[in-house]
C-alpha cells in the first residue's frame, strides 16, 4: 500500500489573493515608469553598485554614510551591477548615465509583493478567508504601501522584516512543546529574519526582537528558558547575517553608523505628517480607529490573534530610532491592516447577532476597499 503525499492545490481563495497581488504589482510598475528617480534614490543606486563591485574605491573610503541601510543599498545596486556585467563588452561610451529606474526599484516591488503575500497568509491562517481578503485588499490599494514599494527606501524592507520576525517568533513559540525537529528549522528562519531586518534598519530589528521576546515568553510559559535560549541562538545567527550583508567589511560597518546616538531617542512629528500627506492615509486611520473601538467595547474581539497585530501597530510608530519621514509608519501598516482584517472577520461571523448585520458589514468592507482603491488610482493617475 502506497501513501500519496497531499499535493498543493490552488483554490478560490488563492486565486483571489493572486489577482489582488497582480493588481498591486501593476500599480507599482506604473509608478516606477512615471516617477523619476530622486537624488537620494540615485545616490543609493550608485553606492549599492560600488558595494557589489569587486573594485575598491581609489580613496579607500566607504561609499556608506551614517544612517545608511545596507539592505537598501544592496537591493538598489543589485540589478544595475548585474546589468553592468552584461554590458561589459558594449561599445557604447558615456561619461555619466543615470541609473535605470526599473533596475533600481524592481527589488523593492518584489519585497512589497512578498510582504503582501505574507500578510494574506497570516491573516487567512488566523482569521479565515474574510479576514485575509479585507487585509490584503486594503494592503494592495494602500497609497503609502504603493509608494514605499515602488521607490527606493528602507521602509518596505524593514516592514517586511519586522512582520516576518514577529510572526516567525509566534510560530516558533507554538511549536516549542513539539519535538526539537519541529522547531529547529524555524529557529534558523528566525535568525535570518533578525539579520535581514537589522540590515534594513537596526531600530526595526530591536523593535521586532523586543516584540518577539514578549510574545514567545507569553505563549510558552512552561518553556520560557528554552525561549530565551532560542532567541539567543537566533540573534547570533542574525548577527552573522548582518555581517554577511556588509561583506564582513568593517570599514563599511563603521561608516554606516549603526550604534545609537541622541537622534535615536528623539521623536519627531514628521513621521505622522509625512504619512498624512499621502492620499488615502486618513481613510486607513479611520478604519483602524473604528476597529480599535470595536476591540475595546466588544469582549469577543479581545483574543490573541487580534492582540498580536494590535500591539505592534500601536507601539511601532513611537519606537525611537533614526527614520526617514514616515518610515516607521510603513512598519505599522502591515500589522494595522491585519488587525482590521481580524475585526472584520469577527463581525462577519454568522453567529454575531444571528448574522442579521452580516450583509451590512460586508458592504462596509467592500466600500472601504473600493475607497482605498480610488485613492490609489488618484496616486497612480497623478504620477502620469
Amino acid at each position: 500500500m502506497t501513501i500519496r503525499r497531499p499535493r498543493f492545490e490552488v483554490h478560490k481563495a488563492q486565486k483571489i489573493a493572486a489577482v489582488l497581488l497582480i493588481v498591486f504589482v501593476v500599480e507599482c510598475l506604473w509608478l516606477i515608469s512615471h516617477l523619476p528617480l530622486s537624488m537620494s534614490e540615485t545616490r543609493s543606486a550608485l553606492a549599492g553598485k560600488s558595494l557589489w563591485s569587486s573594485r575598491q574605491l581609489a580613496s579607500g573610503s566607504s561609499p556608506l554614510i551614517p544612517g545608511d541601510s545596507i539592505l537598501e543599498l544592496r537591493c538598489a545596486g543589485l540589478l544595475p551591477s548585474v546589468a553592468r556585467v552584461w554590458e561589459a563588452n558594449s561599445t557604447r561610451f558615456s561619461i555619466y548615465s543615470s541609473p535605470n529606474r526599473w533596475l533600481v526599484r524592481l527589488p523593492f516591488v518584489i519585497f512589497g509583493t512578498w510582504l503582501g503575500a505574507a500578510l494574506w497568509w497570516v491573516a487567512r491562517r488566523i482569521f479565515g478567508n474574510e479576514g485575509g481578503y479585507v487585509a490584503l485588499g486594503l494592503y494592495c490599494f494602500s497609497p503609502a504601501i504603493l509608494l514605499a514599494s515602488a521607490t527606493v527606501g528602507s521602509g518596505i524592507l524593514a516592514a517586511w522584516g519586522v512582520f516576518g520576525l514577529v510572526y516567525t517568533s509566534i510560530g516558533v513559540a507554538h511549536t516549542l512543546y513539539a519535538p526539537p525537529k519541529k522547531w529547529r528549522p524555524r529557529m534558523v528562519l528566525l535568525g535570518l529574519a533578525i539579520g535581514l531586518t537589522a540590515a534594513a534598519s537596526v531600530a526595526a530589528a530591536v523593535a521586532g526582537l523586543a516584540l518577539a521576546t514578549a510574545f514567545m515568553l507569553y505563549l510558552a510559559p512552561g518553556r520560557r528558558a528554552m525561549s530565551v535560549v532560542i532567541l539567543a541562538i537566533s540573534s547570533s545567527i542574525g548577527i552573522g547575517v548582518l555581517l554577511l550583508c556588509f561583506g564582513f567589511n568593517f570599514r563599511d560597518l563603521s561608516a554606516a553608523g549603526l550604534l545609537p546616538n541622541a537622534e535615536y531617542l528623539r521623536f519627531s512629528s514628521s513621521r505622522f505628517t509625512a504619512f498624512i500627506d499621502v492620499p488615502g492615509s486618513l481613510l486607513e486611520i479611520l478604519a483602524f480607529v473604528s476597529c480599535l473601538c470595536v476591540f475595546i467595547f466588544w469582549k469577543r474581539a479581545r483574543y490573541f490573534g487580534n492582540s498580536s497585530a494590535l500591539i505592534p501597530a500601536l507601539l511601532l510608530p513611537w519606537w525611537p530610532g533614526r527614520f526617514l519621514p514616515g518610515a516607521s509608519i510603513i512598519w505599522t501598516l502591515s500589522f494595522a491592516l491585519v488587525f482590521v482584517g481580524g475585526i472584520y472577520a469577527d463581525l462577519l461571523e454568522p453567529h454575531f447577532l444571528g448574522g442579521r448585520f452580516r450583509r451590512h458589514i460586508a458592504v462596509t468592507a467592500v466600500v472601504l476597499i473600493a475607497a482605498s482603491a480610488a485613492f490609489s488610482a488618484m496616486l497612480v493617475a497623478g504620477a502620469a
